[in-house]
């Protein structure tokens, strides 16, 4: 939390959305072999293990604050197991994705990698969804009701 502004809920997207479309890059270049697509999922998946790093510590930092507004702790240790599970993940396909692109060998177990991650960071997504929508791990303690909102 930088100044009150929660930073997990803005950061947590760009793990999620690289990592999906650095495996789709991973599945092109395994079926189509194009020159032109050996880049993408290295770069893709490098830029969403450094995203996954930035939503690690910003899920630590915000954890306490949904403890204290009544958040259960199972919950959110399952998120934050489903979470470290995924960065693993993605660290793995993304050591994969670069060691296979050079020679260009075991780029189908790369992309296997590739695609278990893209299932895992969904689960903890979702897992970070039910948190907000089903926990109300999203209040702000204190807060007035919005405008036009009586009681």
């Amino acid at each position: 939390m930088i100044g009150g502004l929660e930073l997990h809920p803005s950061l947590v997207h760009f793990p999620i959305a690289l990592v999906a479309v650095g495996a789709l890059f991973s599945v092109l270049y395994l079926t189509l072999r194009r020159e032109w697509l050996r880049w993408f999922a290295p770069i893709l998946l490098s830029l969403a293990l450094l995203g996954a790093v930035a939503a690690y510590f910003s899920g630590q930092a915000a954890e306490d604050r949904a403890e204290e507004i009544g958040v259960p702790h199972a919950a959110l240790e399952e998120h934050e197991s489903a979470g470290i599970w995924a960065f693993g993940l993605i660290a793995l396909a993304c050591l994969l994705s670069w060691a296979t692109h050079a020679p260009r060998r075991g780029v189908w177990v790369a992309t296997l990698i590739a695609v278990v991650a893209v299932a895992a960071t969904f689960r903890a997504g979702h897992l970070g969804g039910t948190l907000v929508y089903v926990h109300g791990a999203g209040r702000v303690p204190g807060g007035s009701a919005p405008p036009g909102d009586s009681e």
